[in-house]
């Protein structure tokens, strides 16, 4: 966890934008006894105007507000002239940004980093987002064609995460149950996307906001799947989700068409009011993810994304829960191809606790834990499934037509190997099967549905075993351990913490997934382990550097 000792929030410093002004700003980052900073503007710049009687519209830094300069810089967005680039007195277009680990910058409303510009954020940078909801909402937005490099390991090797969280977060979290404080992290990207037209106004963000600046895909199909956004890499997003237009809330962190040159990495969602992670479309690839207590889905997939991924974890809270895993395909028309054919390798799921009932907790409520539909052919390969809620199981949608994801499974795209499924599902035991744990697709009149039926359980579960998946018995822990509070909703209650070392059948087993990093760029290569799950020997996760999680008591 990153000390604060230098990030003290004594003063401010605001960046204002002038309606009528020529020249727009929006920050300025200053390394305390420097001359310059990384832009080349004087520091601080010039408080008269820029020679032509036109007022300069930068909030110029007032170094008598505390000794040694401003700690808090404020950072707003109310014009498209620019994003968190700026005009320096010369009229010279500054396009490269850096944020230093000297300051706590605060996202008042959108911010934006627009076609053109680089956002740098250097390890140990604390971003808040102010309170706000609608098109008042706090929120990073990288658009197409812009860069942000949020790197959280030094030169030399030491970790100091980037932290995106709430105001008044001192660093070290709110609270599990903190949600909805500001909005969170959007990259946007041209990589492709299944959605007619090809360009898709991002979720739930206001036409007011950004215009196009809030596009993703690319126009007539002109699709870039190498898009490079830039890094994210030892960053933790916080107590995001707040309510923007029609109810929608931003996810931890949005990924809308970024493509397989980006590296997305090290990235923790913690405490948000909607999901944890969610793509539309793209290429890229992860590795070493975290959904932590998120109120929706951990992990959303819509618009075919295509990218491989491994070692994540997810873990749920009791009282607020959608699904583990909600996979979508297209979304206009449901039938958009590319498919999604995302890879997932080496997951550790953990549920709101196999005791707790529908009644018990809002949101979708893992009902099922794990929802493949619309044509999406996800495939997972050596994970673990584990504490889902009664009634949870796994649900491959089957429809009348062409339109589920129960065809992508026959054709071969959607594969389950070697999973192991523990302690989830109805009145789980020794005698637990397959059978058991597959939910089939109703109608609104509980009606089975779909090409296959009633059959499809028998099936589905037959496949299941005969591909090295497993529902262990109730002495196979495939954790070290895990520990659920008392007196929480229902006998188990929410997780309090979790050792996730790999135990009995998970120590082994793991085998490279097919077509792993079938997109090429970064991260597309599958890190040889034996063990199943997110944690073993191989996976350096380096958490107690980085993650909440490992901070909180959630990890032991």
């Amino acid at each position: 966890m990153q000390l604060l000792s230098t990030t003290t929030t004594t003063g401010w410093f605001s960046v204002l934008r002038g309606a009528g002004a020529l020249l727009v700003a929006l920050m300025l980052v200053v390394a305390t006894g420097c001359d310059s900073n990384d832009s080349g503007m004087e520091d601080p710049p010039p408080n008269d105007g820029n020679g032509d009687g036109t007022e300069f519209s930068v909030a110029h830094y007032d170094t008598t507000v505390v000794e040694g300069g401003p700690d808090e810089i404020t950072v707003s967005d109310d014009a498209e002239d620019f994003g968190v680039g700026y005009e320096d007195p010369d009229g010279n277009a500054v396009t490269d940004v850096t944020w230093s680990s000297d300051f706590v910058y605060k996202l008042d409303n959108f911010v934006f980093v627009d076609d053109g510009e680089t956002l740098t954020i250097e390890p140990g940078t604390v971003v808040q987002g102010l309170p706000g909801n609608g098109a008042d909402a706090a929120s990073l937005i990288v658009t197409r064609g812009g860069t942000i490099q949020a790197d959280g390991e030094r030169d030399d090797g030491t970790i100091a995460p980037i932290i995106f969280t709430a105001d008044g977060d001192d660093g070290s979290g709110l609270g599990r149950d903190v949600k909805g404080r500001w909005g969170g992290v959007i990259l946007l990207g041209d990589a492709p996307i299944n959605s007619k037209p090809t360009t898709t106004q991002i979720e739930g963000i206001p036409d007011e906001v950004g215009g196009d600046r809030i596009r993703y895909g690319a126009e007539n199909g002109d699709f870039d799947p190498n898009h490079n956004v830039g890094t994210l890499r030892y960053v933790s997003i916080r107590h995001t989700g707040t309510q923007l237009q029609g109810g929608d809330e931003i996810q931890g962190l949005t990924l809308g068409g970024v493509g397989s040159g980006s590296t997305i990495e090290y990235v923790e969602s913690y405490a948000s009011d909607d999901d944890g992670f969610e793509w539309f479309g793209g290429t890229v690839n992860t590795k070493y993810l975290i959904s932590a207590y998120a109120s929706d889905d951990s992990y959303d997939i819509d618009e075919g994304w295509t990218g491989s991924n491994q070692f994540w974890l997810a873990v749920h809270g009791a009282e607020e829960a959608g699904r583990i895993g909600e996979h979508d395909g297209g979304t206009d028309p449901e039938a958009g191809e590319p498919f999604a054919t995302s890879v997932v390798s080496n997951a550790t799921y953990i549920g709101i606790g196999p005791g707790v009932s529908t009644a018990d907790v809002s949101g979708d409520g893992e009902n099922p834990f794990l929802m493949q539909r619309d044509n999406n052919a996800t495939s997972y390969y050596n994970t673990i499934f584990m504490g889902g809620r009664t009634n949870a199981g796994l649900q491959i949608e089957d429809l009348d037509g062409s339109e589920d994801a129960a065809n992508r499974w026959d054709s071969g795209d959607l594969k389950h190997q070697g999973n192991l499924w523990f302690n989830i599902g109805p009145d789980f035991s020794d005698q637990t099967e397959f059978e058991d744990l597959i939910q089939l697709t109703t109608n609104d009149a509980g009606e089975v549905t779909g090409d296959r039926g009633t059959a499809m359980r028998g099936n589905l579960a037959s496949y299941l075993r005969n591909n090295g998946n497993q529902v262990l018995d109730t002495d196979q822990t495939p954790i070290t351990g895990i520990t659920r509070a008392e007196g929480a909703r229902g006998p188990d209650g929410a997780v309090q913490s979790f050792d996730p070392a790999p135990a009995g059948p998970a120590t082994s087993g793991a085998n490279e997934p097919d077509a792993f990093g079938a997109s090429g760029g970064q991260n597309a290569t599958w890190t040889a382990v034996s063990f199943r799950g997110a944690f073993g020997p191989g996976a350096s996760w380096n958490l107690s550097d980085w993650a909440l999680v490992a901070q909180d008591g959630t990890i032991q």
